[in-house]
């Protein structure tokens, strides 16, 4: 199931979630950025992964490269039932990144997913 997450869920949501993402072993995908941008694509380590709100920047950090979105238009994640798989983020001109999880991780109570209408 693919959920898009409300902006104002957004900055919460990667606090609550970034603890636990970090040290996990992720593939990022990236569409249509630049070589100096471009982000590994085999399987590495991820470091941190932020949204900062006062300045509309969502940081994707993995051991040996960084990634920042600015202006990020849309959050979707999908999940299987309490698993999420992967997150994708797209930009104000269309680009993607998506995280893909090697093991999905488990959502808890704590990481409250609310479809957007």
């Amino acid at each position: 199931m693919l959920t898009q997450l409300a902006r104002p869920q957004w900055q919460s949501f990667f606090e609550r979630l970034s603890p636990l993402l970090r040290a996990n072993v992720v593939q990022v995908e990236s569409s249509g950025i630049g070589v100096a941008d471009r982000v590994p694509t085999d399987w590495v380590r991820l470091a941190d992964l932020s949204y900062n709100a006062q300045n509309d920047v969502l940081e994707i950090c993995v051991h040996g490269a960084d990634r920042a979105i600015h202006r990020p238009a849309q959050i979707h994640l999908r999940q299987d039932d309490a698993w999420l798989q992967s997150i994708e983020i797209v930009d104000g001109e269309g680009k993607r990144d998506v995280i893909i999880f090697k093991e999905p991780l488990r959502l808890t109570d704590f990481v409250v997913l609310r479809p957007t209408p």
